[in-house]
């Protein structure tokens, strides 16, 4: 992990300067430089995102224009650098969880049990340390009044299917990963490259940086925006990634 986290921050200062930078301040102007604003002492990061759905199923909170799946997903954010925001939550302390998965019931149901509709296997959701995503914005009405909205941003996803929001808790760091499309291909970091940032759902293997822990997440066909909680389409929303100190086991 520590040759991870150094890797990723001289990539990033190549991208924006030289020669390497030579203090924490000046990497997180660095950061600051590729959209990724950073405040140490508080733990978080902050990014420029802006709505993308009002009323389309999702599968990601998060993803990066004009690569990722805008479709499918709450947000979108341009002219972001996506090794950026990874280094920077190295910076802050993020270490890499497991991705969800699904796991044998234990113990196995018999023939007649499954027959009957009993599962074979549960999902397990991504396990880790990670970050709460809050979302923030201003709404100015015709009289020029401004009024500031903060939330979770569990709160502004729904699950149709049980009639309830995205369960709150941290977004797993899962780190993407470099990937090479054939033998012949450059290697690039997937978060940039595919451009899906943030996961309400399970994919494997992950490209995706950050994976939501609600236990539904296996379902791809259950999310859809909190539409009544929402400002329009296009509209600018500032993203903060807290992150959560756990105490280590002693």
């Amino acid at each position: 992990m520590k040759y991870l986290l150094t890797t990723s921050l001289l990539a990033v200062t190549a991208l924006v300067a030289p020669s390497v930078a030579q203090s924490q301040q000046e990497l997180i102007e660095a950061f600051s430089e590729q959209g990724v604003h950073v405040d140490i002492e508080k733990s978080q990061i902050t990014i420029a995102s802006f709505l993308c759905q009002l009323r389309e199923p999702l599968e990601y909170l998060l993803v990066l224009q004009p690569q990722g799946k805008d479709h499918e997903s709450l947000l979108y954010i341009e002219k972001l650098n996506a090794e950026a925001l990874n280094a920077a939550m190295l910076m802050v302390g993020a270490e890499k969880g497991e991705n969800g998965k699904m796991v044998p019931v234990d113990p196995a149901p018999t023939e007649e049990e499954v027959q009957q509709g009993a599962p074979t296997h549960v999902y397990q959701p991504p396990s880790g340390n990670g970050f709460l995503l809050y979302a923030e914005w201003d709404i100015t009405d015709e009289q020029g009044n401004s009024e500031h909205y903060k939330y979770r941003v569990e709160d502004l996803v729904l699950n149709v299917q049980d009639e309830r929001t995205y369960q709150r808790g941290e977004w797993v760091y899962l780190g993407s990963r470099f990937i090479r499309p054939h033998k012949d291909a450059k290697e690039f970091f997937a978060a940039q490259g595919v451009g899906n940032l943030v996961s309400l759902v399970n994919f494997e293997p992950a490209n995706h940086l950050l994976g939501g822990a609600d236990p539904r997440g296996a379902n791809q066909s259950i999310w859809y925006p909190n539409i009544f909680m929402l400002p329009p389409i296009d509209h600018p929303i500032a993203l903060t990634f807290e992150f959560v100190r756990h105490p280590r086991p002693q």
